[in-house]
């Protein structure tokens, strides 16, 4: 799993390359936790490169939203998913829960809104 950060406007904005499964989600979850360590509490998960989610994956996606959200006053949205990815988000039904965007600009500026 390749793991790229950019900030832009208190955003951080994390672009995943890779499978997001049990053998990357820890990394994944291990580095936005420590952006969050040091005050960070928006994100943009883009996922646009990202092939194959598992329910690994899905689980960081919802603890970290779920923190972020409860106890950071923050959120993480999504942006930009494969086909086969928006269809998994779809199946367990967190496309009526997280916020999912089609760039990675339009999820970045809806923190602004």
């Amino acid at each position: 799993m390749k793991i790229e950060e950019n900030i832009l406007n208190d955003v951080s904005s994390i672009k995943l390359e890779g499978r997001f499964d049990a053998n990357t989600s820890d990394a994944v979850e291990k580095f936005i936790r420590e952006k969050i360590e040091k005050g960070c509490s928006q994100f943009v998960l883009n996922m646009g490169n990202v092939s194959f989610i598992s329910s690994a994956g899905l689980r960081v996606v919802i603890i970290i939203a779920r923190e972020l959200r409860n106890e950071h006053q923050g959120d993480l949205h999504i942006a930009v998913l494969q086909p086969s990815v928006k269809r998994v988000f779809e199946i367990s039904g967190l496309n009526n829960i997280l916020k999912i965007f089609n760039d990675e600009q339009t999820a970045t500026e809806a923190f602004s809104k």
